[in-house]
């Protein structure tokens, strides 16, 4: 905790020389160094829709001067929610708790509580106290509240089956209908690719309550919320289970997945490219041989030509060859 404090005094300081949007940076740097070295001893405090609950947040430092509260929902930063000067007894709340009369702090001789009435499926989240003095701000334990119920009326659909082509697009969609759950939602989408790998995320984003509507079926009504993933010019490695996930008022739900079958180039006609291919490939070759060949057969019929009228025993030959009458052929002397 020394170090922690050490570390806000120097942001602190150097703030003053920075930009604000850098100084806000630091200062949320700073609280999530805090919960990592806070006291996470406590245990998950389990409530029930329409309860109340005390948490509590004992200090032993008697310099503290100022309390807060923050609630982190998953998947979400940390917000804050309540400031208290430490001889005050009406707290500060800020964001979408100014007007709620649910929330409440009590702030006594050591002890800062954070009141929730009427319990809500939405107030699920872990929430952490601070203190501050001195323009140094320290972090105690974090406390997890898990309002029980959502699970019995909230339901992940998704299409089992999807067939794409390759190179095609594809949207895979994911319908989140609950019944109490009113908080934000973060959506997560991860793909099983085989049995040897394990599930990976490959898209996470924020779903508001905006974009959700309510519809009433049979007498069943729940809100209900689309989120969808899309992936463009498909191949045969994107094949797999794609699964999606929601976590939202203190509970993270698993839907039972989609499969993507990729269906790549149909392979009769791959086939028919590769053999046609092959036997243009094999006629070129053969022709070239051929005209190889008679071209030599040619030049050594032309070669044996000449060099067979040029030899003395084909001039021989030729001498004694009968020639036709009436033409004139060497003189020769008779020998008596």
């Amino acid at each position: 905790m020394f170090i922690l404090s050490s570390l806000t005094c120097f942001v602190l300081i150097w703030g003053k020389k920075i930009h604000p949007d850098m100084m806000n940076f630091g200062v949320f740097l700073l609280f999530l160094i805090g919960l990592a070295a806070a006291h996470l001893n406590n245990p998950p405090v389990y409530a029930k829709p329409g309860e109340t609950i005390h948490l509590p947040c004992s200090y032993q430092s008697q310099i503290a001067m100022h309390f807060s509260w923050y609630k982190h929902e998953p998947g979400q930063s940390p917000r804050l929610i309540s400031t208290i000067y430490k001889y005050d007894s009406v707290p500060r709340f800020y964001h979408n708790l100014k007007n709620n009369s649910r929330f409440s702090v009590l702030n006594e001789k050591g002890v800062h509580h954070l009141v929730i009435r009427d319990i809500q499926i939405s107030d699920s989240a872990t929430y952490y106290c601070g203190s501050a003095y001195s323009n140094v701000m320290e972090f105690v334990e974090g406390t997890e509240l898990i309002v029980e119920g959502l699970k019995s009326y909230a339901v992940v659909k998704q299409h089992a089956f999807v067939e794409s082509q390759s190179g095609d697009s594809v949207t895979l969609t994911c319908t989140v209908l609950n019944q109490n759950c009113v908080g934000n939602q973060s959506v997560y989408w991860l793909i099983h690719e085989s049995q040897e790998s394990h599930p990976r995320i490959i898209r996470a984003h924020g779903m508001s309550i905006d974009q959700c509507d309510w519809i009433s079926e049979a007498g069943f009504s729940a809100r209900r919320c689309v989120s969808s993933f899309s992936k463009k010019d498909l191949n045969l490695s994107d094949a797999g289970t794609y699964y999606c996930s929601v976590a939202a008022c203190g509970e993270i739900l698993f839907g039972n997945g989609t499969k993507l079958d990729i269906i790549g180039t149909d392979s009769t006609e791959q086939m028919m490219i590769f053999v046609l291919l092959s036997i243009v490939r094999t006629v070129l070759l053969l022709i070239t041989i051929a005209i190889v060949t008679v071209w030599y057969r040619m030049n050594l019929k032309r070669k044996e030509s000449k060099e067979g009228c040029s030899s003395p025993s084909a001039m021989a030959f030729r001498d004694r060859q009968p020639r036709p009458e009436g033409r004139p052929g060497p003189s020769r002397s008779k020998v008596i």
